[in-house]
Protein backbone atom coordinates (compact mmCIF):
# COMPACT_ATOMS: atom_id res chain seq x y z
CA UNK A 1 0.00 0.00 0.00
CA UNK A 2 2.87 2.36 0.77
CA UNK A 3 4.32 1.60 -2.66
CA UNK A 4 0.99 2.49 -4.32
CA UNK A 5 0.77 5.91 -2.63
CA UNK A 6 4.40 6.61 -3.56
CA UNK A 7 3.63 5.84 -7.22
CA UNK A 8 0.64 8.23 -7.17
CA UNK A 9 2.62 11.00 -5.48
CA UNK A 10 5.61 10.62 -7.80
CA UNK A 11 3.31 10.60 -10.82
CA UNK A 12 1.65 13.85 -9.75
CA UNK A 13 5.05 15.41 -9.05
CA UNK A 14 6.33 14.47 -12.52
CA UNK A 15 3.34 16.21 -14.11
CA UNK A 16 3.13 19.37 -11.97
CA UNK A 17 6.80 19.64 -10.89
CA UNK A 18 6.22 21.34 -7.53
CA UNK A 19 4.68 19.61 -4.47
CA UNK A 20 3.13 22.93 -3.40
CA UNK A 21 1.33 23.19 -6.76
CA UNK A 22 0.13 19.58 -6.46
CA UNK A 23 -1.31 20.40 -3.02
CA UNK A 24 -3.18 23.46 -4.29
CA UNK A 25 -4.55 21.71 -7.38
CA UNK A 26 -5.77 18.66 -5.42
CA UNK A 27 -7.48 20.93 -2.88
CA UNK A 28 -9.51 22.49 -5.72
CA UNK A 29 -11.02 19.14 -6.74
CA UNK A 30 -14.54 18.21 -5.55
CA UNK A 31 -14.87 15.38 -3.00
CA UNK A 32 -11.10 15.36 -2.30
CA UNK A 33 -10.58 19.07 -1.51
CA UNK A 34 -8.32 20.15 1.37
CA UNK A 35 -9.07 16.91 3.24
CA UNK A 36 -7.16 14.94 0.62
CA UNK A 37 -4.59 17.60 -0.24
CA UNK A 38 -3.21 17.99 3.29
CA UNK A 39 -2.14 14.33 3.77
CA UNK A 40 -0.53 14.40 0.32
CA UNK A 41 1.36 17.57 1.30
CA UNK A 42 2.59 15.75 4.43
CA UNK A 43 3.66 12.87 2.19
CA UNK A 44 5.81 15.30 0.20
CA UNK A 45 7.47 16.50 3.40
CA UNK A 46 5.81 19.93 3.39
CA UNK A 47 5.65 21.39 6.90
CA UNK A 48 2.27 21.21 8.71
CA UNK A 49 1.70 24.98 8.54
CA UNK A 50 2.31 25.21 4.79
CA UNK A 51 0.38 21.99 4.14
CA UNK A 52 -2.57 23.65 5.85
CA UNK A 53 -2.00 26.99 4.10
CA UNK A 54 -1.72 25.66 0.52
CA UNK A 55 -4.71 23.33 0.90
CA UNK A 56 -6.86 25.94 2.63
CA UNK A 57 -6.11 28.66 0.08
CA UNK A 58 -6.62 26.32 -2.89
CA UNK A 59 -9.97 24.98 -1.70
CA UNK A 60 -11.21 28.38 -0.48
CA UNK A 61 -10.47 30.02 -3.85
CA UNK A 62 -13.37 28.03 -5.29
CA UNK A 63 -15.95 29.26 -2.76
CA UNK A 64 -16.82 32.66 -4.35
CA UNK A 65 -17.49 31.00 -7.72
CA UNK A 66 -19.28 27.95 -6.34
CA UNK A 67 -21.69 29.90 -4.12
CA UNK A 68 -22.75 32.02 -7.08
CA UNK A 69 -22.72 29.49 -9.92
CA UNK A 70 -22.76 25.86 -8.74
CA UNK A 71 -26.48 25.60 -7.98
CA UNK A 72 -27.62 27.41 -11.17
CA UNK A 73 -25.29 25.16 -13.19
CA UNK A 74 -26.69 21.98 -11.59
CA UNK A 75 -30.25 23.22 -12.21
CA UNK A 76 -29.34 23.90 -15.84
CA UNK A 77 -27.95 20.36 -16.14
CA UNK A 78 -31.23 18.97 -14.79
CA UNK A 79 -33.13 20.71 -17.60
CA UNK A 80 -30.97 19.29 -20.39
CA UNK A 81 -31.87 16.05 -22.13
CA UNK A 82 -28.37 14.56 -22.03
CA UNK A 83 -27.39 15.43 -18.44
CA UNK A 84 -30.83 15.50 -16.81
CA UNK A 85 -30.22 12.54 -14.48
CA UNK A 86 -26.84 13.86 -13.40
CA UNK A 87 -28.23 17.30 -12.60
CA UNK A 88 -31.30 15.99 -10.76
CA UNK A 89 -29.28 13.49 -8.72
CA UNK A 90 -26.69 16.06 -7.67
CA UNK A 91 -29.34 18.66 -6.85
CA UNK A 92 -31.29 16.17 -4.71
CA UNK A 93 -28.06 15.30 -2.90
CA UNK A 94 -27.43 18.98 -2.15
CA UNK A 95 -31.05 19.43 -1.07
CA UNK A 96 -30.82 16.44 1.25
CA UNK A 97 -27.64 17.83 2.83
CA UNK A 98 -29.34 21.17 3.45
CA UNK A 99 -32.43 19.76 5.21
CA UNK A 100 -31.06 20.08 8.74
CA UNK A 101 -30.47 23.80 8.17
CA UNK A 102 -33.63 24.57 6.17
CA UNK A 103 -36.33 22.64 8.09
CA UNK A 104 -36.50 24.79 11.20
CA UNK A 105 -36.42 28.05 9.24
CA UNK A 106 -38.81 27.62 6.30
CA UNK A 107 -42.10 28.23 8.09
CA UNK A 108 -40.80 31.25 9.98
CA UNK A 109 -39.19 32.79 6.91
CA UNK A 110 -42.35 32.57 4.80
CA UNK A 111 -44.29 34.44 7.49
CA UNK A 112 -41.89 37.40 7.69
CA UNK A 113 -42.51 39.35 4.53
CA UNK A 114 -44.23 42.63 5.49
CA UNK A 115 -40.97 44.53 6.03
CA UNK A 116 -41.64 45.58 9.63
CA UNK A 117 -38.83 46.12 12.13
CA UNK A 118 -39.81 42.93 13.97
CA UNK A 119 -39.62 40.95 10.73
CA UNK A 120 -36.21 42.46 9.95
CA UNK A 121 -34.99 41.25 13.36
CA UNK A 122 -36.40 37.76 12.73
CA UNK A 123 -34.77 37.60 9.31
CA UNK A 124 -31.42 38.60 10.81
CA UNK A 125 -31.77 35.78 13.34
CA UNK A 126 -32.64 33.36 10.54
CA UNK A 127 -29.59 34.45 8.57
CA UNK A 128 -27.44 33.99 11.68
CA UNK A 129 -28.84 30.47 12.23
CA UNK A 130 -28.16 29.59 8.61
CA UNK A 131 -24.66 31.05 8.86
CA UNK A 132 -23.77 28.85 11.84
CA UNK A 133 -25.51 25.88 10.24
CA UNK A 134 -23.43 26.15 7.06
CA UNK A 135 -20.28 26.86 9.08
CA UNK A 136 -20.77 23.72 11.21
CA UNK A 137 -21.62 21.66 8.12
CA UNK A 138 -18.33 22.56 6.39
CA UNK A 139 -16.21 22.57 9.58
CA UNK A 140 -16.82 18.87 10.31
CA UNK A 141 -14.41 17.05 7.99
CA UNK A 142 -16.64 14.24 6.72
CA UNK A 143 -17.14 13.05 3.12
CA UNK A 144 -19.26 15.49 1.07
CA UNK A 145 -19.26 18.28 3.65
CA UNK A 146 -16.54 20.40 2.08
CA UNK A 147 -16.45 23.67 0.14
CA UNK A 148 -18.29 22.32 -2.92
CA UNK A 149 -21.28 20.87 -1.07
CA UNK A 150 -21.21 23.62 1.56
CA UNK A 151 -21.45 26.29 -1.14
CA UNK A 152 -24.48 24.57 -2.68
CA UNK A 153 -26.09 24.17 0.76
CA UNK A 154 -25.55 27.88 1.46
CA UNK A 155 -27.22 28.75 -1.85
CA UNK A 156 -30.19 26.41 -1.22
CA UNK A 157 -30.77 27.91 2.23
CA UNK A 158 -30.77 31.40 0.64
CA UNK A 159 -28.04 32.59 2.93
CA UNK A 160 -26.90 36.06 1.82
CA UNK A 161 -23.77 35.94 -0.33
CA UNK A 162 -21.29 37.66 2.07
CA UNK A 163 -22.49 35.49 4.97
CA UNK A 164 -22.41 32.36 2.79
CA UNK A 165 -18.84 33.09 1.71
CA UNK A 166 -17.73 33.75 5.29
CA UNK A 167 -19.44 30.59 6.61
CA UNK A 168 -17.91 28.34 3.94
CA UNK A 169 -14.40 29.80 4.20
CA UNK A 170 -14.33 29.79 8.02
CA UNK A 171 -15.77 26.27 8.11
CA UNK A 172 -13.12 25.18 5.61
CA UNK A 173 -10.43 26.74 7.81
CA UNK A 174 -11.58 24.72 10.82
CA UNK A 175 -11.88 21.48 8.81
CA UNK A 176 -8.42 22.02 7.29
CA UNK A 177 -6.95 22.67 10.74
CA UNK A 178 -8.51 19.46 12.11
CA UNK A 179 -7.12 17.40 9.21
CA UNK A 180 -3.69 19.03 9.64
CA UNK A 181 -3.63 18.15 13.35
CA UNK A 182 -4.69 14.57 12.64
CA UNK A 183 -1.95 14.22 10.01
CA UNK A 184 0.59 15.75 12.40
CA UNK A 185 -0.23 13.32 15.22
CA UNK A 186 -0.48 10.31 12.89
CA UNK A 187 2.27 11.26 10.44
CA UNK A 188 3.79 7.81 10.83
CA UNK A 189 0.78 6.38 9.01
CA UNK A 190 0.41 9.17 6.44
CA UNK A 191 0.57 6.75 3.48
CA UNK A 192 -2.37 4.81 4.91
CA UNK A 193 -4.29 8.05 5.48
CA UNK A 194 -3.72 9.04 1.83
CA UNK A 195 -4.86 5.62 0.70
CA UNK A 196 -7.95 5.72 2.94
CA UNK A 197 -8.97 9.13 1.58
CA UNK A 198 -8.46 7.85 -1.97
CA UNK A 199 -10.66 4.82 -1.28
CA UNK A 200 -13.37 7.02 0.28
CA UNK A 201 -13.29 9.37 -2.73
CA UNK A 202 -13.61 6.44 -5.17
CA UNK A 203 -16.46 4.95 -3.10
CA UNK A 204 -18.31 8.30 -3.13
CA UNK A 205 -17.92 8.60 -6.91
CA UNK A 206 -19.13 5.01 -7.48
CA UNK A 207 -22.12 5.57 -5.17
CA UNK A 208 -22.99 8.77 -7.05
CA UNK A 209 -22.76 7.00 -10.42
CA UNK A 210 -25.06 4.22 -9.17
CA UNK A 211 -27.55 6.81 -7.90
CA UNK A 212 -27.48 8.56 -11.28
CA UNK A 213 -28.14 5.28 -13.10
CA UNK A 214 -30.98 4.29 -10.75
CA UNK A 215 -32.36 7.80 -10.39
CA UNK A 216 -36.13 8.29 -10.56
CA UNK A 217 -37.20 11.91 -11.00
CA UNK A 218 -39.48 13.45 -8.37
CA UNK A 219 -42.58 15.52 -9.04
CA UNK A 220 -43.48 18.69 -7.14
CA UNK A 221 -44.82 16.68 -4.18
CA UNK A 222 -41.50 14.92 -3.74
CA UNK A 223 -42.75 11.54 -4.96
CA UNK A 224 -41.03 9.62 -7.72
CA UNK A 225 -42.73 9.70 -11.11
CA UNK A 226 -43.11 5.93 -11.09
CA UNK A 227 -44.85 5.96 -7.69
CA UNK A 228 -47.13 8.79 -8.81
CA UNK A 229 -48.24 6.80 -11.86
CA UNK A 230 -49.02 3.76 -9.68
CA UNK A 231 -51.21 5.91 -7.39
CA UNK A 232 -53.16 7.21 -10.41
CA UNK A 233 -53.93 3.65 -11.49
Amino acid sequence: MTHLTQIIQNGLLRVFKFPELVTVLISVLPIVEARGAIPIAFGYGISPFFAFLYAFIGSSLMAPILIALLLPFVKWLSRTRLFKRIGQTIYEKFEQKSQSIVKSDTATETNTTDGSEADTTVNKRLQAKKFWGVFAFVAIPLPLTGVWTGSAVAAITRLKYPLALAAVVLGNMVASAIITLLCFFFEKWIDYIILAIGVIAIAVVITLIIKIILHKPKNENGKTTERNEEEKE
